[in-house]
């Protein structure tokens, strides 16, 4: 009795009520859309609403995830098997750590964003042997909710600023590799990667993930994708009160669109570094912690 009514993803809710339209300033006919959660705006907005594409968005965590016409069950229960607001579904992995862990290197080391780049960018591949398990929440993806943080290969020698600046950003890359792993047992791949949310800014982060994924990544156009895919949701949903053929896949056609620019490919010699780099981190992640 307390939950709403199931409806299809192009189905209006109803239209606003009277009073809160009088409230808003808005027009009482106007449709409520069925809407959806911030992900599956996020794949609106991405256009990832048919297979073959990959969403990653670099936020405090990380989110991956790829259109499947039906449901993909993986066995490892840190892919979550949602429905994507577009009639279909959507395999989904959420790391608990990104830009946090970053901030807490940068606030550590009292480094501004610009100065916290160079000092990556001083560092090669691996950061000489340090590598940063940045579990500071806890992990989702690995299934790690009691893990915590750690630095692992340390010596008088490498202990730099800019390793510990590099680890912490391949730490949290690596996490979101293990959740691109698990999304490609499921069968979901894509020729680019589509990144969005404040960390896709970053030229440089953008290279290491397309280093680290072995894949090329492009961010959209526009950085808002969830406020985006809303947008078009609901004018899908409106165009369907006049046309019930009205197509998604135009209007996403019409209104997303990739930036070029930001367009990065990976770099054959450093996909093959950090495969060695990343195993290194998954060798720990086991050691320590059992997670395979």
């Amino acid at each position: 009795a307390a939950l709403p009514e199931l409806i299809e993803a192009h189905q209006p809710v109803g239209y606003l009520r009277p009073d809160l339209a009088r409230q808003l300033g808005l027009n009482p006919q106007a449709l409520v859309a069925s809407g959806g959660g911030d992900n599956m705006m996020g794949a609106i907005g991405t256009g990832n609403i048919a297979p073959g594409a990959i969403t990653m968005s670099l936020g405090t965590s990380g989110t991956l995830y790829g259109y499947c016409a039906e449901p993909r069950i993986n066995s490892q229960p840190s892919v979550a098997t949602f429905c994507s607001s577009t009639g279909g579904w959507l395999p989904l992995i959420c790391t608990m750590n990104l830009t946090n862990a970053n901030g807490a290197i940068r606030e550590l080391l009292q480094l501004d964003l610009d100065r916290f780049n160079a000092l990556v960018a001083q560092a090669p591949v691996g950061a000489e042997g340090v590598t940063m398990l940045p579990f500071l929440n806890g992990e989702r993806v690995p299934a790690l909710p009691q893990a915590s943080a750690s630095l692992h290969g340390l010596t008088s020698e490498n202990l730099t600023r800019a390793n510990l600046c590099r680890a912490v950003l391949e730490g949290v890359t690596f996490g979101l590799r293990y959740g691109l792993d698990l999304l490609r047992d499921c069968g979901i791949h894509s020729e680019r990667i589509r990144l969005i949310g404040g960390g896709a800014k970053n030229p440089l982060w953008r290279q290491i993930i397309a280093d680290v994924m072995g894949a090329p990544v492009i961010c959209t156009t526009h950085g808002e994708a969830a406020a985006l895919g809303a947008a078009i949701q609901a004018a899908w949903c409106h165009a369907r009160q006049d046309d019930p053929q009205a197509s998604l896949e135009e209007i996403c056609e019409r209104c997303v669109s990739l930036d070029e620019e930001t367009a990065v490919r990976p770099d054959t010699r450093a996909v093959a570094a950090y495969e060695q780099v990343y195993r290194r981190y998954r060798e720990l992640v086991n050691s320590l912690y059992g997670q395979r």
